[in-house]
């Protein structure tokens, strides 16, 4: 009798331990960190101060490159579910799952819900969605004047030079992409001056574009999102010096890049088939430009930056080379797929 006493006094003891355990967790905040390894070790405490570039957990200081996510004390499922679906795609569903969490409980928390809505409805608009530009960048901009000081502010500014960008806010989304140049976040850097490079060279801003994209080739950085921002760099200054000049040398450059590097680079070869289309273009060469525009239609269509711009090239040139049922069909996708695209509303 007393044996049997001693084992249940024992687990009782330990169940009154994990439950005091469990309790204690979930007063706690949790910070999922990206170590240099690539792994996530999650951390837990308190969260004391939150700013675009940095989050102190405890008296642990984090810079927001090096975090995956936040989760506050406390935290509804549904924002979970709601990170979840985002990562899956499913933006429709983590919309459903973010009405459902009730505001006001927590800021951390708050501020979440209205950063994943914000995502959830740019990746529609940007899919051609049931979200426009429009729409999705009033989202954006709600976030950014509601939550001035958040992790979140840098990603945030990214996304609004993009649908700026695909609204035809050209100067306005180059004005964003400044921002990020700025923003010592080296990832939105280097993507700073690259995005800015396109919405220079869509306004036709040449020496703008070229400044940029050398900017993002003298960066120092050895990292693998550095160098493949660079890769996608020399394809683009590349295409500008053959639309601003002889177009012979880009071609070489271009074709230099595509024997040399990985063709399972889909981004990488998106672009620089793109590049070599408008050189072809630049010399009033539509046959060659038309098959350029083809691999990136037909290889590379999972790219969608690079593939709209050829649907958009190949409607042109199909449209001039009178080959009525494929322009048509290059039209359809536009509108349908890339309906809230720059390319989409260039069609006359």
């Amino acid at each position: 009798m007393s044996t049997n006493m001693n084992s249940k006094s024992l687990f009782l003891c330990g169940l009154l331990v994990a439950l005091a355990a469990t309790s204690a967790n979930a007063q706690n905040d949790a910070l999922y960190r990206i170590k240099k390894s690539g792994k996530v070790s999650k951390q837990v405490g308190k969260i004391k101060d939150i700013t675009p570039l940095s989050v102190t957990l405890d008296g642990d200081k984090i810079p927001v490159w090096e975090i995956e996510k936040l989760a506050a004390a406390n935290e509804p499922l549904e924002v979970e579910k709601a990170r979840d679906r985002i990562d899956d795609g499913r933006f429709d569903e983590a919309l459903e799952q973010l009405d459902q969490v009730k505001l006001g409980g927590n800021p951390i928390t708050d501020a979440e819900v209205a950063w994943y809505r914000a995502v959830a409805k740019s990746e529609m608009a940007f899919s051609g969605g049931a979200f426009s530009a429009i729409d999705a960048g009033s989202e954006v901009q709600k976030f950014i004047k509601g939550n001035p000081k958040s992790h979140h502010l840098i990603p945030a500014t990214d996304l609004m030079g993009r649908l700026a960008m695909a609204d035809g806010k050209l100067d306005f989304a180059a004005k964003q992409f400044d921002i990020l140049t700025d923003s010592k976040w080296p990832e939105y850097v280097v993507r700073g001056y690259f995005f800015g490079g396109e919405a220079y060279m869509r306004a036709e801003k040449f020496p703008l574009a070229m400044a940029a994209y050398d900017k993002i080739l003298a960066l120092p950085g050895n990292d693998n999102i550095t160098q493949r921002y660079q890769r996608l760099a020399q394809c683009q200054k590349a295409r500008v010096a053959a639309v601003t000049g002889d177009p012979e040398a880009s071609i070489d450059q271009l074709k230099s890049i595509i024997r040399q590097e990985n063709p399972d680079d889909k981004e990488l070869f998106a672009y620089a088939y793109n590049a070599l289309g408008a050189c072809h273009l630049k010399r009033n060469d539509l046959a060659e430009a038309e098959e350029k525009y083809l691999f990136t239609h037909l290889l590379f269509d999972t790219e969608s930056a690079p593939h709209a711009e050829a649907v958009f090239r190949l409607a042109n040139i199909w449209t001039a080379q009178k080959k009525t049922d494929r322009a048509s069909e290059a039209r359809e996708i536009l509108k349908s797929r890339y309906r809230n695209t720059w390319w989409s509303a260039q069609l006359n």
